[in-house]
């Protein structure tokens, strides 16, 4: 059926070329667009006439000729042989017959289009959610007629794959209308070069991340692959790709734990950005923290950091991340600071007089360790901290 939205839209495109008076009727024989906003909502008779008896073109000799028609030339507009509605342009025959035939035309391109472009998104999201419950979904689940289902779709599960979660970023950029136009054109651009690679990869859209289950390749190939995507994309688009991998599993119905070993890879790129290209098999924390609650990992901060304020405790976390990062050497990590050796040892042994704990102590470092991790786990949620 015929949009309201549409409609309007067809008139607006098409009277930005052609400005004559034109309206589109729906299957009742109702104006739903039309230049003249006071036709909307009318009755229009020889629209009716067109789609009860099948009529190819009626002609409006003078206004009232049928009830509601004003002079002019009417023609059924179809869509894939059958009429979903009615053209109706104002004017002398004469005058407008030509222009009309190509306003016809105009029409049903556009509606062509757009039917197009809504048949290729209801397809992807029959896939989307395909895909979602066979990535999602229990290895019980996985029959012999969810597999037909899906080569009913056009692709087959039971092809070994690897797992790739890809996430869009922008450092320190709000996540604004232009920031979020940017980041859609690249996970189309994604999609592609996903697919040119290798018609028989899948994809799909998982909240915020980009699914993509690409035919089953060793680590190695699977790493130069996510370095040549993530570089072809941040050539073209002002974003960065960050890509977690998976860690094969015995066979496509355990699709689901390579999922979500490959979300994990991906969120501990996304947590610090330290880097971009991650496999489920290089984590280390990260493998169980997602496990433990929000609440919990906030418990054990201000355990750590008892006494300290929120500013103290933020502070400290990039501080001491400093210190880390750089092997707990004093002189590099102070040079990163920006600020003196001298300094920099005094706030150490600050902390260590405040917590208990000594930074520099090997068997208190770990505990410093698992509290920068767990803040910078929660501090996008935690605004306090």
């Amino acid at each position: 059926m015929l949009s309201v939205q549409i409609a309007s839209n067809i008139v607006k495109e098409v009277n930005s070329v052609i400005p004559l008076k034109i309206n589109i009727m729906n299957e009742k024989g109702i104006i739903i667009a039309s230049s003249d906003p006071l036709r909307i909502g009318s009755f229009h008779e020889g629209a009716l006439r067109i789609i009860e008896n099948q009529i190819d073109e009626i002609a409006v000799h003078y206004d009232g000729e049928f009830n509601g028609a004003l002079q002019g030339i009417n023609y059924p507009l179809k869509l894939q042989g059958y009429i979903i509605g009615v053209l109706g342009i104002t004017g002398k025959y004469e005058e407008i017959v030509n222009s009309a035939l190509i306003i016809k035309r105009m029409t049903e391109l556009i509606l062509e289009n757009t039917y197009s472009v809504e048949q290729k998104q209801l397809q992807e999201n029959v896939c989307n959610r395909y895909l979602s419950e066979w990535l999602n979904g229990e290895a019980k689940n996985i029959t012999t007629d969810f597999v037909k289902r899906g080569k009913a779709l056009g692709f087959d599960i039971t092809i070994p794959r690897r797992i790739l979660v890809c996430s869009f970023y922008i450092p320190n950029n709000s996540q604004n209308l232009q920031t979020m136009q940017v980041i859609e054109q690249a996970e189309k651009y994604l999609k592609k070069s996903v697919s040119d690679l290798d018609a028989l990869n899948l994809y799909y859209k998982a909240g915020s991340t980009l699914v993509c289950a690409v035919t089953a390749i060793s680590d190695s190939n699977a790493e130069t692959l996510a370095k040549e995507l993530k570089k072809q994309v941040e050539e073209k688009f002002p974003v960065y790709l960050a890509i977690g991998i998976d860690s094969k599993v015995d066979n496509f119905e355990f699709a689901q734990t390579a999922l979500i070993r490959a979300q994990k890879a991906n969120k501990a790129c996304m947590r610090t950005h330290k880097r971009d290209i991650r496999f489920y098999d290089d984590l280390n924390m990260e493998v169980f923290t997602d496990e433990i609650s929000e609440l919990s990992k906030q418990e054990f901060i201000h355990r750590i950091f008892k006494g300290f304020s929120n500013e103290e405790i933020r502070h400290s976390m990039i501080l001491l991340e400093t210190l880390y990062d750089l092997e707990g050497s004093i002189n590099k990590a102070s040079e990163r600071l920006f600020i003196h050796k001298n300094t920099l040892q005094n706030k150490l042994k600050r902390i260590a007089e405040r917590t208990g704990y000594d930074p520099r102590s090997i068997r208190h470092s770990s505990l410093f360790y698992i509290a920068i991790y767990f803040y910078r786990d929660i501090y996008d949620s935690m605004q306090y901290l």
